[in-house]
């Protein structure tokens, strides 16, 4: 229990009871207060679960960005395909006119 040490005019003018009354509260505060803060294994606890969050987080990024890699490949792939498909169609219709004029 913390020692408080009342002034002698404030004493006279609560009595006995009233100084009693007082430190009570004022101890009441004090540990109410202290029971809001953190303890070193309050902070320790914290980082260690933000850590392991943040691995999991590092981890679905990574699963992510090779998901999308893939899917940038593919897509990249299918792209040259169907430029390819136009060219080869663009060279015989330009062989084909070109044909058509000869004649």
């Amino acid at each position: 229990m913390s020692v408080i040490a009342i002034p002698r005019p404030l004493r006279e003018k609560l009595g006995d009871d009233g100084v009693d009354a007082l430190i009570a509260v004022i101890n009441e505060a004090i540990l109410r207060s202290h029971e809001n803060l953190a303890t070193k294994d309050d902070i320790a606890r914290h980082e260690l679960n933000t850590r392991n969050d943040i691995a999991r987080l590092e981890l679905k990024i990574e699963s992510v960005r090779s998901d999308l890699e893939l899917k940038i490949e593919k897509s990249k792939s299918e792209t040259l395909k169907w430029m390819f498909i136009f060219w080869a169609g663009q060279l015989v219709a330009i062989f084909a006119m070109l044909k058509s004029f000869i004649k």
